[in-house]
């Protein structure tokens, strides 16, 4: 039997409760700005009627954001009408003070779910035909890998990743979290949903799709704008694909 036509619309880097500017008032603005992108993605995925939402890490610029944060992310979480998918990134690591264990966003609803094994986990939706593979980052360094030990397809659903690190193509022992071409092109994924970088950008190898979204709000654009986001189309009979949309502020 084909599986279904699934939409998903991902995300990552939103960076909620960001302290780049400190407590000025451009921060103050910044901050409001970040928050203003997040809604305007749930506002995107309920317009979409997408199925499935990806937000591949880093969420929270920390692990230390005031209830309020975590209040306005609950809020926006209870308003999705699909499933929810988080891992942490580097910024909402998994560690002894994680935001993901002092909080759990599962309360929300059945329809949100936090992958942070170490090992990797996955979430099956048997109506989407779709499972969603995922780590939890406990130390951001080079002995952490995002996308090693994928595991393998469940039945024969859409196989999807989600992995926050750095891309790189070559040598770069210095870097931390580290993706590689033959990790993505032998995942077995259809789609991998990544997050860490800030701009859009297709490092997709063999048979899998893979991008970053880039962050919806980006510090070089100004208090009207945004960023974006990508939406995904897996479908039965023309494939997996995918396109960057804009996150245009009011």
């Amino acid at each position: 039997m084909a599986r279904k036509r699934v939409k998903l619309i991902h995300t990552s880097d939103v960076h909620l409760e960001s302290d780049t500017f400190g407590k000025s008032e451009e921060g103050k603005a910044y901050r409001l700005r970040i928050r203003q992108a997040f809604r305007a993605i749930v506002d995107r995925v309920i317009a979409e009627d997408a199925d499935l939402f990806l937000i591949a890490g880093d969420l929270f610029d920390s692990n230390r954001v005031p209830e309020a944060a975590i209040e306005f992310v609950w809020r926006e979480l209870a308003r999705v009408p699909c499933p929810v998918v988080l891992i942490p990134g580097n910024h909402d690591c998994y560690d002894q003070r994680s935001i993901y264990k002092k909080v759990d966003f599962s309360a929300i609803g059945p329809h949100v779910v936090t992958l942070t094994s170490e090992e990797g986990e996955m979430v099956t939706f048997s109506h989407l035909d779709t499972t969603v593979w995922g780590k939890g980052m406990v130390e951001h360094d080079h002995t952490f890998r995002p996308v090693a030990g994928v595991l393998p397809r469940h039945r024969d659903d859409w196989h999807i990743g989600m992995a926050h690190g750095y891309f790189v193509e070559g040598d770069e022992g210095h870097r931390s979290s580290l993706i590689t071409p033959d990790e993505i092109a032998h995942s077995g994924l259809d789609y991998l949903a990544l997050g860490h970088v800030h701009v859009f950008s297709d490092v997709s190898r063999g048979e899998t799709k893979a991008c970053y979204p880039g962050t919806p709000a980006p510090l070089h654009l100004g208090v009207n704008n945004g960023g974006s986001i990508v939406v995904v189309t897996l479908d039965p009979e023309a494939g997996v694909s995918f396109q960057q949309q804009r996150i245009v502020l009011a």
